[in-house]
């Protein structure tokens, strides 16, 4: 297929994610999917014409995480990009672990700066992560330390500040 991962045709960045996924219209059942910053590239092959889509990370609502039953009957989590076209969902991560895909479901976000979704009775809504008061407050450092214009002057030394000279003769040349 043209446009497979190690194709000169499509330039790959280091901060670039390559994906692979089930695509079940695609010739072969599978899909590539660049995921980087600025945008979201979906390579596949559909009734023998090579694809390439294109979609700005803006284009999408956001990182949503969805819990479904798994078939041993515990709950498997996943997290995807939501488009307002289905087809253009893309899978991010798939796991048994819950801590791992809130990790993961942070990191996506926080990349890709979409809100975090949640996937309730077949529809997205928004979550809003509170926030803590020290992320707030990344400035409290730099707050501490003396201002620019006092950081050039020199620091007073307090023990020649006491020094006080009386009853000495002032000696004063005129010539």
């Amino acid at each position: 297929m043209q446009g497979t991962p190690g194709d000169a045709n499509m330039p790959i960045k280091a901060e670039d994610v390559m994906l692979s996924q089930r695509d079940p219209r695609a010739e072969g059942g599978i899909r590539y999917v660049r995921v980087s910053r600025r945008e979201i590239l979906i390579l596949r092959r559909f009734a023998g014409v090579d694809m390439r889509i294109r979609a700005p990370v803006a284009a999408y609502r956001g990182v949503a995480l969805s819990i479904e039953t798994a078939q041993d009957g515990g709950l498997a989590f996943r997290v995807s990009l939501a488009h307002a076209d289905p087809e253009f969902d893309v899978v991010l991560a798939e796991t048994k672990d819950c801590d791992a895909i809130a990790a993961d479901w942070s990191y996506w976000a926080d990349y890709l700066a979409l809100p975090r979704l949640a996937w309730e009775d077949g529809e997205t809504r928004e979550v809003v992560a509170r926030r803590s008061a020290f992320a707030r407050r990344r400035g409290a450092v730099a707050a501490r330390r003396r201002p620019r214009f006092l950081a050039r002057r020199k620091c007073g030394d307090p023990a020649r500040a006491g020094v006080v000279f009386s009853g000495e003769r002032e000696i004063i040349c005129y010539e």
